[in-house]
């Protein structure tokens, strides 16, 4: 990969100016840069060079950055663009001034619960937004969590950590490694995933924000990530009153897990109970502001008085008849010509050997003598005039041969090539036969605009004359080219969509219910495996999740522990509420919400089970001298029995004022 130091300075994309390192993986670099258009400062993410020349991750990372494009939440880096290079595919990404929660936690910063509570409420917020679009993060960690410069939290790389998953690239073990500590069990176990895998990996980052270490630690990878898969999360003292909500959140079975829209409305909650938070020690990010007057300059735009001076520029002339200076390349020595510009213009002195004929009235002509008397000149008269018949005589000879070549060409080449591209190949065939001429298939291609069976071109051209029997070679159309049904396992619809959309396919959506495959993914395709015509219909299957289920009935005799049995047998996630009763014994079940008679409930949705608490107790008001109606009505207020004996004005109670009592208690009124 191409080192930091090389890359400061480089304009990605044509508009974006690297101007300082901000981050660096073992998948790509992260650059504090200039947009020289909008005259703003961005984050430029840039991937390894060896993905430029990966089809698959490239395939995805297309679908992926306009998916993660197209998310806008507060709690969610924005996109503002994406491309492709030698150097490396890269993102241009909102830059954050804030750092990120792994820098935060290396400067061994401790926060308060309140502080977690809020940050885990806006990270589950944002995932919440996503997971309602079908998008799955899959590698929540704390290195993607980020922060601005008044500490909203931002989650990065949404998106990326798919298509890496499909890059040829391997990444080395300590980058695998760092992912890892965060992973969920379905994921170790590469089980299908789905939005709940990143509350898992959050419920962990909060975890290690709280405590200081990531649970399920191991000595390997595999030991790390085994320990995970059916254990529940262990306890710890500095969780405080965010343990059950983790708890809950880290449940090994995904479909007993909190989703993160329940996530978010627990810690929000929390969050509004504790004290209010104090900002976060951010680990803000360093980048330098770059040359001066970065924001002025546009990088892409030559300028000659910076990048060449008139010393560079070397002016060439091929002598004195030259016909002007020619500019040699920048860096040629003054001087020397570029010899394909020599060559254009050549040199006068390279003829300075050549003959030349002598002009009239030169030294030459006035030198000679002068001509012979009038005889000499009649033998030359009647010299003439007989090699003038021997040349007429003879010109008159070719003449007439030439006509009879002409006339026997003619005869030869008489055979008029028609025009046959766009007919069948029988046709073709049969029009030359009738010209006196062969037509035979020479070669065949896929066209987009001819028809299968169609002659596309011939290799002789329509209107020439050739001779008897000539064979015209004709490229024959096989039709359009077909294409590959692209592979769509584990697709989203929109990702799904791009792919077949880039193939040149159209899509039917249905949708089944799925117990292996998440909501809004793709459960199979077809037709699958083959090429087909552009433009044919693909039916795509998309999943509805678990199909919904009836809410069973719970005994009220039954304690917690049963009903929660119960109901996770029927793929319902029990939450426990308590409620006082006097009609209910302490421990039972006073009901459940929804109960069976509320119709079919999605599979993995919360049942409320409330447990009776019994009676709540109440201590006896002092209504002594207060009339037996007012004092009735007091204590029946209360929950209790009230029993009167006499009339007027009270004097006493029984049992006496300040007696705790359950409610649904007697209590004897004595009034005179």
């Amino acid at each position: 990969m191409t080192s930091i130091a090389e890359q400061i300075g480089r304009v990605v994309g044509g508009r974006y100016r690297l101007l300082a390192p901000v981050g660096t993986g073992a998948s790509s670099q992260v650059f504090a840069a200039s947009d020289t258009r909008l005259a703003r400062r961005v984050a430029v993410k840039v991937l390894h060079p060896m993905l430029a020349t990966d089809r698959a991750f490239l395939r995805r990372f297309r679908a992926e950055a306009r998916l993660a494009a197209s998310l806008d939440h507060p709690h969610i880096m924005r996109v503002f663009d994406w491309g492709e290079e030698e150097e490396g595919p890269y993102l241009v990404l909102e830059f954050l001034g804030g750092g990120s929660l792994r820098g935060l936690l290396d400067t061994g910063a401790h926060l308060s619960h309140s502080q977690v509570a809020a940050m885990g409420s806006q990270a589950a917020s944002g995932l919440a937004y996503a997971h309602r679009r079908g998008i799955v993060h899959r590698d929540i960690k704390p290195s993607n969590l980020l922060f601005d410069d008044e500490g909203h939290l931002r989650i990065a790389d949404f998106g990326v950590a798919r298509a890496l998953a499909e890059a040829a690239l391997t990444e080395p073990l300590g980058a695998i490694f760092g992912t890892a500590r965060y992973a969920s069990p379905e994921q170790a176990e590469g089980r299908p995933l789905d939005d709940r895998t990143d509350v898992y990996s959050l419920a962990l980052v909060l975890y290690e924000t709280l405590t200081g270490r990531v649970p399920f630690a191991g000595d390997t990878i595999t030991a790390m990530l085994m320990a995970r898969v059916g254990a529940i999360l262990p306890a710890a003292p500095g969780l405080g009153p965010l343990a059950p909500i983790l708890a809950q959140a880290a449940i090994s079975e995904p479909f007993a897990r909190l989703d993160s829209a329940a996530l978010h409305s627990d810690l929000e909650l929390l969050a509004r109970e504790l004290p209010p938070a104090e900002p976060l020690p951010l680990a803000r990010a360093s980048a330098d502001s770059g040359p001066p007057n970065w924001s002025e300059r546009d990088p892409t735009i030559f300028d000659a008085a910076s990048s060449a001076s008139a010393d560079d520029i070397t002016l060439v002339a091929f002598g004195p008849d030259a016909a002007g200076p020619v500019g040699s390349a920048r860096g040629t020595p003054a001087g020397v010509s570029d010899p394909e510009l020599a060559g254009a213009i050549p040199h006068p002195a390279l003829f300075n050997d050549v003959p030349t004929a002598p002009h009239p009235g030169t030294a030459r002509d006035a030198a000679a003598p002068e001509p012979p008397g009038t005889q000499r000149r009649g033998k030359h008269t009647r010299g003439f005039w007989v090699t003038l018949c021997v040349a007429i005589l003879v010109l008159a000879g070719a003449a007439t041969t030439g006509v009879a070549l002409v006339v026997q060409r003619a005869d030869l080449f008489k055979h008029v090539v028609p025009h046959l591209q766009s007919r069948t190949l029988a046709a073709a065939e049969s029009a030359a036969r009738q010209a006196g001429l062969e037509a035979n298939e020479t070669s065949s291609s896929f066209s987009a605009t001819v028809k299968a069976g169609l002659v596309i071109a011939q290799s002789i051209p329509p209107g020439r004359h050739e001779r008897l029997h000539t064979v015209i070679g004709l490229e024959v159309s096989k039709g359009v080219q077909p294409v590959a049904v692209p592979s769509l396992l584990d697709d989203s619809i929109p990702a799904a969509e791009e792919l077949l959309t880039a193939s040149h396919l159209h899509f039917r959506l249905s949708d089944q219910y799925s117990s292996t495959v998440a909501a809004g993914i793709v459960i199979g395709w077809s037709p699958k495996n083959v090429s087909v015509r552009p433009g044919t219909t693909v039916q795509v299957t998309v999943s509805l999740g678990q199909a919904p289920r009836r809410v069973p009935v719970v005994p009220q005799t039954d304690d917690y522990a049963q009903a929660a049995k119960l109901l996770l047998a029927q793929g319902f996630v029990p939450k426990q509420l308590q409620a006082f009763s006097t009609a209910v014994q302490q421990g039972d079940i006073i009901s459940t919400s929804p109960n069976a008679s509320s119709g079919l409930k999605r599979y993995g949705s919360t049942v409320n089970v409330t447990i009776s608490k019994g009676p709540e107790y109440f201590r006896i008001p002092d209504v002594t001298h207060e009339s037996v109606r007012a004092a009735s009505l007091r204590l029946t207020q209360l929950g209790f029995v009230v029993s009167v004996e006499g009339a007027g004005t009270v004097i006493d109670t029984f049992p006496g004022v300040g007696s705790l009592e359950a409610q649904g208690s007697r209590i004897f009124v004595f009034a005179v």
